[in-house]
């Protein structure tokens, strides 16, 4: 058991790893494979070890990736490009982009760049280029467009289970290589709440503020503090802080509060955010309502820490009830006793 929690442990800290190694995103254990953006002449900074480029409309423009196996057996690699977005956790995420949401993209990048080579198939140790043709569009645009070139193994795309063990993990072996596409000129980013919705994370009941930036640029260093209170009320009920976060161009971001492992109480709430990022602030309040029939059906579905003096208290309640019913029935009992007793003497003294 300590084995197999240890392999677990030590594949999770090597994704975490692998999520914070910045614009060259590694998610990996133990890659057989590696990848090297070669450098284009419309790079605008030298010093990226990602694609930042400069173009004029309707220009076209190939880049190229070194993908090198380092394995002694043959590797089959898939690459495909997506749109940056963010993640519920205010990471600025590419592989798992089409489960997150984009808003008012001048142009979606996945569109613009296009490969032959969407597999690319290497002998062990062998090394191939591949090549990734970006398209301007027609019209210029302001800001910046935001993607990353995503390899995955193809090889290790499966779950691997141990039949021994407790938990089943699935490897995947992948690279993001970032890249960005300039607009005629630069704009700042820009936070809005759209709107508050309920929902489950891990099975916890969340309400999610749904925060956009409608703007084609980096939203960076964003701490955000989100406040729930009943409305009319001054008391706070749950509260969640985040700090150092970051929003893709034309991102939404789910931003949760999670309410652990209580239940969503029917009513009307208010839902206040306070964000920060490099001297700009943003405040933002919403009133929203949790419905009974919502609440139900979420609440049936979430796990609920039920206290246990809840418990002890519940039982003492109906221990009491179930004495005050004994006591009465044994009064009626006795009054009825004393009453026929009465009769009957009243029936003697007739006599």
């Amino acid at each position: 058991m300590l084995k197999h929690t240890l392999k677990v442990l030590v594949t999770l800290i090597a994704v975490i790893f692998g999520c914070l190694v910045g614009t060259l995103n590694v998610w990996a254990q133990d890659a057989d494979y590696e990848v090297k953006a070669i450098p284009s002449t419309k790079q605008v900074d030298t010093t990226k070890t990602y694609f930042d480029l400069r173009l004029t409309p309707e220009e076209t423009q190939t880049i190229t990736v070194k993908v090198t196996n380092k394995s002694d057996q043959e590797q089959t690699i898939d690459t495909k490009v997506k749109t940056a977005t963010t993640n519920t956790n205010g990471i600025v995420e590419y592989m798992n982009s089409d489960k997150n949401e984009s808003i008012d993209l001048p142009y979606d990048i996945s569109k613009l760049v296009k490969t032959n080579t969407p597999k690319i198939t290497l002998a062990p140790h062998e090394s191939k280029e591949v090549d990734y043709a970006i398209t301007m569009p027609k019209k210029e645009f302001s800001g910046i467009l935001s993607g990353g070139i995503i390899f995955t193994n193809e090889n290790t795309d499966e779950k691997s289970t141990d039949s021994t063990a407790d938990v089943a993990i699935k490897n995947q072996f992948g690279y993001v290589i970032a890249l960005v596409l300039h607009g005629e000129k630069e704009v700042s980013p820009d936070l809005k709440l759209a709107k508050v919705s309920l929902g489950q994370v891990n099975n916890r009941n969340t309400v999610f503020a749904h925060l956009e930036n409608p703007k084609a640029a980096y939203l960076n260093k964003l701490n955000v503090n989100v406040k729930i209170r009943k409305k009319n009320s001054d008391n706070i009920l749950y509260e969640t802080k985040k700090t150092d976060l970051q929003m893709a161009p034309n991102s939404v971001f789910n931003y949760p509060v999670s309410l652990q492992e209580t239940e969503f109480k029917p009513g009307k709430y208010l839902l206040a955010v306070h964000a920060e990022s490099k001297g700009k602030t943003w405040d933002f309040e919403e009133e929203f309502e949790i419905k009974a029939t919502e609440a139900d059906k979420l609440n049936d579905q979430a796990y609920i820490h039920h206290d246990k003096n809840n418990y002890l208290l519940y039982i003492i309640l109906f221990l009491v009830l179930l004495l005050l019913i004994l006591l009465f029935i044994l009064y009626r009992k006795r009054q009825q006793k004393i009453k026929a007793l009465e009769e009957q003497v009243a029936e003697l003294k007739k006599k």
